[in-house]
């Protein structure tokens, strides 16, 4: 289930597209979906620094050994926990 920011983001990219196609034509609902896709890019980008941000600076997670290949992103991920909690997060090397 997608969160609250997930849906009113997609809902907003529908009604940019809907408003860019009536008020630019053709040419502008290309540019308004370009656009749109570089806005996600970037801001799935500075999501993930600033969970690392926040991992690395935060004393409770350590880094444990576990390293593996994320097959997704084809980024390797290093395991971060919590002792305390068990909560894991995981970091771009």
């Amino acid at each position: 289930m997608p969160d609250i920011n997930s849906l009113l983001t997609l809902a907003l990219a529908g009604l940019a597209i809907v408003v860019g196609a009536g008020m630019l034509g053709i040419g502008g609902l290309v540019v308004v979906v370009f656009l749109l896709l570089v806005a996600s890019i970037l801001r799935g980008s500075l999501a993930t620094r600033r969970m690392v941000a926040k991992t690395l600076r935060d004393p409770r997670f350590q880094p444990t050994d576990e390293v593996f290949l994320d097959h997704r992103s084809g980024r390797v991920l290093r395991v971060y926990a919590d002792p305390e909690t068990g909560e894991r997060r995981y970091v771009p090397e």
